[in-house]
């Protein structure tokens, strides 16, 4: 479910195939998450069936949002690495 939420707050949405493919979930613990993330507060679903999509629901985490939103810069991981 972390990952629903995350792509919610970085992209603005998430669709079930993606959260299923993503999660290596089947198609009814897909649903079911989804439908509990939004039963929760958490997700809105917008649409009907195939077009249906999630976007952030009305009692978002908010810290955990500002924190997902936040550019970052990466580092070099392996800065003394010989290429």
């Amino acid at each position: 479910m972390v990952s629903a939420l995350h792509d919610v707050a970085v992209v603005g949405r998430i669709r079930r195939a993606r959260y299923e493919h993503a999660e290596g979930l089947t198609l009814q613990q897909a649903q079911r998450d989804l439908r509990d993330l939004a039963a929760a507060g958490l997700l809105v679903p917008v649409g009907r069936t195939r077009a249906r999509y999630y976007t952030e629901g009305p009692d978002p985490p908010e810290r955990v949002l500002e924190v997902a939103r936040t550019p970052m810069t990466l580092s070099e991981p392996y800065p003394d690495a010989v290429g």
